[in-house]
């Protein structure tokens, strides 16, 4: 054996590398497994809302006069069931009663580790019993301040009161650390409005009126419980401390049902692959042992010459291949255990280490038994041959059944798995196995044409005298298995091709995706006072508008609201042809001359009192930078006509009148209070001092297009006309009714605001003209100026609407929404950081950033991104495997090859024609295996169904083209680098060889 090693030293080492790559993608396909759903796991936890990535227990627990020292029983309790690897925030919760106005509302009142960590203080946080943190909504509902008191009541009644030390607001509003629902803003349910929760100290628990507070112990998901074994253990502790008297709240549904869809993907698409290319590598082993059986025929004739018995026989020729496999074995196992890992991008887990190697060390043993056991087959056919037939240098033309009944058996499975994939999809049945049988049937197809071809022109060539063009085309018909060395070439370059088009796909289309669920190159989700202040902040900000845009996405209105700063739209978003023109949303058409901004120190009002009693006129004016509304009285005003003044402050940089109230002639410290019934006032002119200047003119306050009454009553009458403004409240219809809403609404959109649209309209559009709430405040008027299929974040409905518009059209408009930042591709960081800092010094805090590479790299740890990584990785493997093959292939039939050419030598035929006859032989074969594969994969793309690039079915965009020709241009490029490369320096020995033993004879 050893004799035989030394004689052939290619061969050995084709075997070798044959074994390592085997055991390569053997070790690669479990190792990468393992790594790759870990990784998808832990990308899915990290992706999924703070809500889903939080583990929840509370129980009810009298605290007595030791809060703290209940909250560390509490803890040490649940501990002892649950194995937590992150330190736990704990907390209390007391669900209270505010009595404000006559109205009751829940107040929870609450203490939280690290509070003020994730909060904007004005004021001071709670240290002392009896001290409370409001926050900034809470207070303007309660009107209060630091240094007020806040006085709530018990279900007992009884009476807690606390001293309001100053007012919070959350830096991190999406963070896991709010996540919690207990600690969460307050919501209006069933009818009853609940207020944000009002921080205290500990201690405060321990006075009377919190007796038996909800104890909460909260905690980040850990990885591991979202696997197989770590639900059965995390299932086993919920019974546990349910049965101990907790309340556990576990992980949601959705994101176990998003991991489990992952790892699937992971291990589908990983085990399609992995089969392949283990197939690949046993057919790669039979072509390259079957060659090395032609080279070992006359080593098999003289063991029979010898009388040795098919026994004998065997042990040799199979211990020939078993000593180069052996030590390749460790090589390809380490190869394929690192490969997977760096394929995969993460390590496996430790949790996982024990299974996983199990599964690699059996999985590399039983390919390593089936590759020697393909080996040894093919020497089995020789020692049945006769001695004569093994000695003959002359190869059969004979062509056996055995290879027409297999191409009939390729063709017909490659048939069935089309149908089978445009039946039932490529996830199921044979379909699975679709891409790679009609990749192999292309391959079969292409070898067996160009081998009637090549057969034909040979001996048309030799007809017409063509000596060169003859010997080169029969080269391939004549040559021993070179049909089945072009199927493996075709086959490993279709195989790539349709991996690489697979992988490419799968990249432009997240990346479109996360172009379409941002919007733009980076965004940032911010916290500012208003909608107003965001606008303001931005264009102060970067005042070219080529870098930064305000904008606002209300997702939960119906329909979702996207509002943007269109001047800014071209410069700033990723705004593609799905979406519909930009010009759509030029909302000049629908505003108006603008009222003059109110920056004096006084206001003096012209007007006649209609009314028996005096009435006071409150104006709501709103600062044109922070958006901060301000209230000034006028009056009171007595029955005719008089001229009232008024004093104004903070309005230094401009302030637009919003709105006007006609209250009582009471006290209107803040809140007035709604003129009488039958109260009417005439507004003749509004006169601004320091410096001087008309406001409200005759031409403005008798406009009725620039006013507007409340949108539910009964509601005060406003009339525009004959260039003044009559304000009246109607008599109620019924004795003792409420008096209605006593708001006048100034208009600065006189029309409907231009909207794009996708999706269908709202029903109550066909019964009227067309409004959008927005924010959470009033209807505006809207018009479609054009519909789209696809917005951007709002998919495939909602509408898009210029925010200055918006701000504008509702003067009462709320505050809903997620503000946001869009910030223009190419924008250097150090742009960025110097818009963040001046966006802080306006008041716009930055609570989170997200851009689209960082969005598509959270895409490319989903499951089927992943699966399409092993793909590409079994894929360059092939390649490896049809380059070693083809390599043996030349290097076996080189001394027979050499014996020929001497034959012809010797007849007259030059040197430069035998070897250009070689090398261009050789060069054919590559050439029409690269372009064969190439074509078949192309094909096999289009008549094949893709599978789906998204997991959660996301198809608001149309798919990439299935066949991508510049990507199959550089697969081809790769490929005939790779097996030229190969063939060429077995062929550059070859023609050493030849023309040392040929004496230097031209």
């Amino acid at each position: 054996m050893l004799a035989a090693l030394r004689r052939r030293p290619a061969q050995w080492l084709a075997v070798a590398a044959l074994t390592a790559l085997l055991c390569a993608v053997a070790a690669a396909g479990p190792q990468f497994a393992a790594a790759a759903t870990a990784r998808a796991a832990a990308a899915d936890i990290a992706a999924a809302p703070a809500a889903q990535r939080i583990l929840t227990v509370h129980r009810g627990t009298p605290v007595g006069r030791d809060p703290q020292g209940a909250l560390a029983e509490f803890r040490a309790d649940v501990e002892r069931l649950l194995d937590s690897s992150t330190a736990p925030v704990l907390g209390l919760t007391r669900p209270l009663t505010s009595v404000t106005g006559g109205f009751e509302r829940v107040a929870p009142v609450a203490y939280r580790d690290g509070v003020c960590e994730h909060v904007r203080v004005s004021g001071a946080c709670p240290a002392a019993a009896g001290e409370a943190m409001l926050s900034r909504r809470a207070a303007d509902t309660l009107g209060l301040r630091a240094g007020d008191q806040l006085k709530l009541r018990t279900q007992s009644a009884t009476e807690v009161t606390l001293r309001v030390t100053g007012t919070y607001e959350r830096t991190d509003p999406s963070g896991a650390y709010w996540a919690e629902p207990l600690f969460g803003p307050g919501q209006i349910t069933a009818g009853e409005e609940a207020l944000d929760p009002a921080f205290v100290s500990p201690a405060t628990f321990g006075d009377e009126g919190f007796d038996e507070p909800t104890a909460v112990y909260t905690t980040s998901l850990p990885a591991r419980t979202v696997s197989g074994a770590g639900r059965d253990e995390l299932r086993d502790t919920q019974e546990a401390l349910e049965k101990a008297g907790f309340t556990f709240v576990p992980p949601d549904q959705s994101l176990l049902d998003a991991v489990d869809a992952d790892r699937a993907a992971v291990r589908k698409g990983m085990l399609v692959a992995w089969v392949q290319a283990l197939v690949l590598c046993w057919l790669a082993l039979a072509v390259a042992g079957r060659h090395t059986a032609q080279d070992r025929r006359p080593d098999i004739a003289l063991l029979k010459l010898r009388g040795s018995t098919r026994l004998r026989m065997l042990r040799l020729t199979a211990g020939q291949h078993l000593l180069p496999m052996l030590p390749a074995l460790p090589v390809g196992l380490l190869l394929g255990v690192f490969g997977a890992r760096e394929a995969a991008g993460a390590d496996v887990p430790a949790a996982q280490l024990w299974p996983a190697a199990q599964l690699t060390g059996a999985a590399v043993v039983a390919a390593f038994v089936v590759g020697l056991t393909v080996l040894v087959l093919g020497e089995v056919a020789t020692f049945r041959a006769p001695v004569a037939t093994l000695l003959r240098r002359v190869p059969s033309q004979r062509r056996g059944w055995q290879r027409r009944t297999l191409d009939v058996v390729v063709l017909v499975a490659a048939a069935a798995a089309l149908y089978q994939a445009h039946a039932g999809g490529t996830t199921t049945g044979l379909g699975v196995a679709a891409p790679a049988l009609t990749a192999l049937a292309g391959a079969v197809l292409v070898a067996r044409l160009l081998a009637a071809g090549s057969d034909r022109l040979g001996r048309g060539a030799l007809r017409f005298g063509q000596i060169k063009l003859a010997l080169t085309a029969l080269r391939f018909s004549r040559q021993p298995g070179a049909d089945r060395i072009l199927v493996l070439m075709a086959l490993a370059v279709a195989l790539l091709g349709l991996a690489a088009q697979g992988f490419t796909i799968g990249r432009t289309a997240r990346a479109d995706r996360a172009s379409v669920e941002l919007g733009a190159a980076r965004v940032l989700t911010v916290q500012a006072a208003n909608h107003t202040a965001l606008l303001a902040a931005v264009r102060r900000a970067d005042p070219g508008g080529r870098t930064a845009m305000a904008v606002v996405a209300d997702l939960g209105a119906s329909p979702p609201v996207l509002a943007v700063d269109s001047a800014r739209l071209a410069a700033v978003a990723d705004w593609r042809p799905e979406y519909g023109p930009r010009s759509a949303l030029d909302p000049a058409a629908a505003r108006a001359e603008p009222l003059p901004l109110i920056s004096g120190t006084g206001l003096t009002l012209d007007a006649r009192n209609d009314s028996a009693e005096p009435v006071r006129l409150v104006l709501t004016l709103r600062h044109g930078v922070t958006g901060a509304d301000v209230s000034v009285p006028i009056g009171p005003v007595p029955p005719g006509e008089h001229q009232a003044s008024a004093p104004v402050r903070g309005c230094e940089s401009g302030c637009r009148i919003v709105g006007l109230v006609l209250a009582g002639p009471s006290d209107v410290d803040k809140r007035p209070v709604s003129a009488p019934a039958n109260s009417a006032l005439v507004v003749r002119e509004l006169r601004q001092q320091g410096p001087d200047a008309v406001i409200l003119s005759g031409a403005s306050l008798g406009d009725q297009r620039r006013w507007r009454g409340a949108d539910t009553g009964p509601a005060m009458s406003v009339g525009a006309r004959q260039g003044a403004l009559t304000l009246r409240i109607p008599k109620p219809v019924v004795d003792n009714a409420a008096v209605g809403d006593n708001h006048a609404y100034v208009v600065d959109v006189v029309a409907a605001v231009p909207v794009i649209l996708a999706g269908p309209a709202p029903k109550t559009w066909l019964a009227g003209d067309p409004a959008l709430p927005l924010f959470g405040g009033s209807s505006v008027p809207v018009r479609v100026a054009a519909t789209t299929s696809v917005l951007p974040v709002l998919g495939r409905a909602g509408t898009v609407i210029d925010l200055d518009a918006a701000v504008h059209a509702a003067a009462d408009a709320g505050t809903a929404g997620v503000p946001q930042v869009w910030i223009a591709a190419g924008t250097p960081q150090a742009t960025v950081d110097a818009l963040t800092a001046e966006l802080a010094a306006a008041g716009v805090s930055v609570l989170a950033a997200d851009s689209v590479e960082r969005r598509i790299e959270r895409l490319d740890q989903d499951g089927s991104a992943l699966a399409t990584r092993f793909q590409l990785l079994g894929a360059l493997c092939a390649l490896l495997l049809a380059a070693v093959a083809a390599t043996v292939a030349v290097t076996v039939q080189q001394a027979a090859r050499t014996r020929e050419w001497r034959a012809l030598r010797a007849q007259g035929l030059p040197m430069r024609a035998a070897v250009g006859v070689e090398t261009g032989g050789q060069a054919a074969l590559v050439a029409f295996g690269v372009l064969g594969g190439l074509v078949v994969a192309g094909v096999a793309a289009r008549v094949t169904d893709v599978p789906a690039v998204f997991l959660d079915d996301w198809r608001l965009l149309p798919p990439p083209e299935t066949s991508q020709l510049s990507v199959l241009g550089g697969t081809g490029l790769l490929t005939l680098t790779v097996l030229g490369a190969a063939s060429g320096a077995v062929m550059l020995a070859w023609i050493r060889n030849l023309r040392d033993s040929d004496g230097g004879r031209r």
